[in-house]
């Protein structure tokens, strides 16, 4: 029975993983068609929405249905609590690449991107800190929980400075004031990737170490 339970709890790490690996390349696939304004790109991370939705849903079952039949104990219950709260976080991160991949499309019906460099950068960053978040998970490593959740701070930055940014331009250039605000908006949805994944950073404290601490 120990065994059956181990082979289940290493089967839902690696799921977790490959739907973090999934919604990273929705990530780079929807900053792609931002910068290019390629619909089809677009409308194909769009289209996987239900795919990290239903997946999320799977893998959250898959760790009550253990939870419920073995009543594991001690670091194997932390773990699955741990893998249980991400996978809720890796969905809402998918959400805002579906977000961003939206704005793509408005790019490709004549929208001007603002403050391209820095939201490509914040794209980016939520990419990495996703990745590196869930390794931390499933390796129980507080060290790199620590050092993922630290890049928030630029993140939370680059959307300082295209806040600013932005509302210049809508105060200077009134007809810039649609495009100025979507961008906005979009900087707003992509800082909260890095949000989410300080969240999972936590959680594998907590699965490390017992401790839920607010990174």
């Amino acid at each position: 029975m120990r065994e059956r339970f181990s082979q289940e709890l290493e089967l839902v790490g690696k799921e977790l993983e490959a739907l973090a690996v999934f919604v990273g390349r929705q990530i780079e696939t929807a900053s792609s068609a931002l910068r290019t304004g390629d619909i089809e790109a677009a409308q194909i991370v769009i289209g996987n929405d239900k795919y990290v939705n239903d997946r999320d849903i799977e893998i959250s079952n898959a760790c009550a249905v253990l939870i419920a039949r073995d009543q594991p104990v001690a670091s194997d219950l932390r773990h699955l609590i741990a893998c249980l709260k991400a996978v809720s976080d890796i969905e809402r991160i998918g959400d805002y690449a579906v977000h961003a991949a939206k704005r793509a499309k408005d790019v490709a019906g004549g929208m001007k991107l603002l403050a391209g460099d820095r939201i490509a950068r914040m794209m980016e960053l939520g990419a990495a800190m996703l990745r590196d978040s869930v390794r931390a998970l499933l390796a129980r490593d507080e060290g790199l929980a620590r050092s993922t959740a630290s890049i928030d701070t630029e993140m939370d930055g680059l959307k300082r400075d295209t806040y600013h940014d932005l509302l210049k331009i809508m105060a200077d250039t009134p007809e810039a004031l649609k495009d100025a605000t979507k961008s906005l908006l979009l900087s707003r949805f992509l800082e909260r990737m890095g949000d989410h994944a300080v969240t999972i950073c936590s959680w594998a404290i907590y699965s490390a170490s017992g401790e839920y601490v607010e990174l």
